[in-house]
Order: C-alpha cells, then sequence, then structure tokens
C-alpha cells in the first residue's frame, strides 16, 4: 500500500515536471473554464471532458469542427501563434447567453461566426487564457503556462493554415457544458510546442585563440584615407584645354572643413587643416558617423581663408 502511494506521487511529480498527466491538465482546464463562464459570461460552463494529441498543423486544420470561430492567439515570448476554436453549437449558446442573459435547451441551427461573435466572445477567451495561465503556474505545468492572449480571428481553417507555423502542436479537445447543460459543444485549444532553450556555446581555447589572432590581422591592416579640400565640376572642353602651370580657382574651399573619406567615398570625419611641426596636419573635428557634406553645403561654403581661424 505505502509503495503504491510512493508510485503515484512519482506520477504526479513526472507529470507536473515533463508530459502533464491527464487529472492535472483537466483540473486547470476546468478551473479556466469555471472563471471564464461566472466572470465574463453570466452563465456555468463545465468541462465534460477532455482529449489531448501532439499534432501537426495540417492536420488540425482538416479536422477543425465546422462551422467555427476561429480565434488566433499570441504571447510576449515570441514563442509564435496559438489557435483556439470555438464550435458553432457551443458558440451560438455562449452568444445567446451574452445577448438575453438565457439559454435555450436544445440544439441551435449552425451558422458562420461573425465579426459580432467574434467581439463578443473574444473577452471570455480571454479570460479563461488568463485563468489558465494562472493555474497552470502554480501547478506547474509549464506546457500550459504560455501567456497566450486573444489577437485577431481566420476565417476558416485555410486563414490559420496561413497565419500559423508549420510545427507540432499541442492540441486539448475539450467538451464544455453550458448553462447546466442547455447546451454542449467543443473549444479547442492548439499550442505550439515549446521550443528548447539555447545552450550557451563555450569557446575552447583553439577557437579564443583564433580569435585572438584574426583580431591582430584585422586591426593590423593598412587603410588609406582621402583629405578633399573641395570638388569641382568643370566642362570637358575645359578640362582638355587645362595647361602645365595654370591656376584653377577654388573660391568655394574651406580649410576649416576637410571632408575625411575612405577607399569608396564614404564620409568618415570632417577636420581642420593646419600643421604639426614642418608637415602639413588634420585636426579632426566630428565622429566617424557624421553624414558627408551635400554639394549644397559646398557650394554654399565661404571663399578660402574667410573663415579659417589661426592655423594650429
Amino acid at each position: 500500500m505505502r509503495q503504491d502511494a510512493g508510485m503515484s506521487l512519482v506520477r504526479l511529480k513526472r507529470g507536473a515536471e515533463g508530459a502533464p498527466d491527464q487529472a492535472a491538465i483537466e483540473r486547470v482546464v476546468a478551473l479556466s473554464l469555471g472563471r471564464a463562464g461566472q466572470d465574463e459570461l453570466g452563465a456555468p460552463l463545465r468541462m465534460a471532458g477532455l482529449r489531448q494529441h501532439r499534432r501537426v498543423l495540417a492536420e488540425i486544420v482538416e479536422t477543425l469542427p465546422e462551422p467555427s470561430l476561429i480565434f488566433v492567439l499570441d504571447d510576449k515570448a515570441g514563442e509564435g501563434l496559438a489557435a483556439a476554436v470555438i464550435d458553432a453549437a457551443l458558440m451560438a449558446g455562449m452568444v445567446e447567453a451574452l445577448t438575453t442573459g438565457t439559454v435555450t435547451a436544445g440544439e441551435a441551427m449552425a451558422r458562420r461566426a461573425t465579426r459580432t461573435d467574434a467581439a463578443l466572445l473574444a473577452p471570455v477567451i480571454d479570460h479563461a487564457l488568463s485563468a489558465l495561465e494562472v493555474a497552470a503556474t502554480e501547478a506547474r505545468l509549464a506546457a500550459l503556462a504560455r501567456g497566450f492572449r486573444f489577437a485577431s480571428v481566420a476565417d476558416g481553417g485555410r486563414a490559420l493554415s496561413l497565419l500559423l507555423e508549420e510545427g507540432v502542436y499541442r492540441l486539448l479537445e475539450v467538451t464544455v457544458d453550458l448553462a447546466a447543460g442547455a447546451r454542449q459543444g467543443q473549444i479547442w485549444l492548439a499550442l505550439p510546442e515549446q521550443r528548447p532553450s539555447a545552450i550557451p556555446q563555450v569557446a575552447d581555447s583553439a577557437s579564443l585563440r583564433f580569435r585572438a589572432e584574426l583580431q591582430a590581422q584585422v586591426e593590423g591592416a593598412q587603410v588609406r584615407l582621402d583629405a578633399v579640400l573641395h570638388r569641382l565640376t568643370l566642362p570637358l572642353g575645359q578640362v582638355m584645354a587645362l595647361q602645365v602651370g595654370q591656376a584653377i580657382a577654388l573660391p568655394r574651399a574651406d580649410v576649416g572643413r576637410i571632408a575625411v573619406e575612405g577607399l569608396d567615398g564614404r564620409h568618415v570625419a570632417t577636420a581642420r587643416l593646419g600643421r604639426h611641426g614642418s608637415l602639413r596636419a588634420l585636426r579632426l573635428m566630428g565622429d566617424a558617423g557624421e553624414a558627408a557634406p551635400s554639394r549644397a553645403m559646398d557650394e554654399d561654403t565661404m571663399p578660402l581663408g574667410a573663415r579659417a581661424g589661426p592655423l594650429f
């Protein structure tokens, strides 16, 4: 007897830590539905049965109840999209409970879901999902405590297959009694399988040595920079007529604003022209990410010496 009790505890613990056991899932789902019915719907929702499966998306889409109201769900963790589906019979009863305050017994005529149906029932689904997250967290059912909430509505199975990612889903098929059995139907909840957490890669000594050598090689590479005083555009005929010794006027050049550019012509920095001992030198003025001065700015620059202060 004591051994059987010990085995039950082991199974319950394994169910909470790994694949959740049926009883634990039924408890948290029943609790979440009951709270949503009481707080949002104004009519009791009771879980009459639950089946769970692992299905690929194509299998879920092919077996969806038709017609049905399909909610697309998302979460803040970026794990992908999920889906909650309410079949037509249960949807009609829930809408009736919200709009009239009562639920007539018997089967209602099946009809396609409308935007009004979605707007009415989205808060109910969100409340159930919130209660499910809380209850699953307390029961240590990480597979269900995922934080999914209403995002949009899918118009049929084809639309759902385009919105959700391909992959394996945990599918909960829940049979629900509404208003003490006045109506019965199904709610499906399809959650994407949780992605395994990334295992940090530990670099070995060879990788670290390679990185250090590569860094030294890259940092030791020669880089050519051009200091551009001014760019001048002339007609081709005037260029062809240039002669040795001819002076070319640069009326809009400014030694106080020299463009420092790379080989690809990309602007690297802005500098002032001056001296360092007996050599010409540049003093950097701008950050490396500063935008290159436009042609319009070059043309508006004052004549040489008009703004240039004393050279350093």
